[in-house]
């Protein structure tokens, strides 16, 4: 069930990070996508994952919660949105190739939003992988 001030609250975790250095543990490829179902849901996907600093660090989490990559997270939290990543609506989540890894961002009013090396970016939905329903 989305948050009733949800929509405000996106549009904070997108200001937030496009203030935010791309880092890992302050603003990456999990981090987005994970504000955006706290501030969408009132709850992060899983809790205690964000104690990382390091692209290993990273890798780690995922591997201590059974996941590859952020795609698996994502999909052992959400459904995948039926249509494919033109269907997703604003809040929800997806993923990218990002120069062969597999990368997170989420769905704004202004595009898919991801983190690049120095600032956001948002890239048009086809530019997702897959999408998923953030309820």
């Amino acid at each position: 069930m989305r948050h009733p001030d949800w929509i405000k609250r996106l549009n904070t975790v997108v200001a937030k990070h496009q203030a935010l250095p791309a880092q890992y543990g302050v603003s990456d490829c999990y981090l987005i996508p994970d504000d955006a179902v706290e501030a969408v849901t009132g709850k992060q996907m899983y809790p205690g994952a964000r104690r990382y600093k390091t692209p290993a660090g990273a890798a780690k989490q995922l591997r201590k919660r059974g996941f590859e990559t952020v795609r698996d997270a994502f999909a052992a939290r959400f459904p995948e949105v039926e249509g494919g990543p033109l269907r997703a609506q604003r809040g929800d989540i997806g993923v990218y190739d990002n120069k062969g890894e597999i990368s997170g961002g989420v769905f704004t009013a202004l595009g898919f939003m991801v983190r690049g090396q120095e600032e956001i970016i948002f890239l048009p939905p086809t530019a997702a992988l897959a999408a998923f329903r953030v309820e």
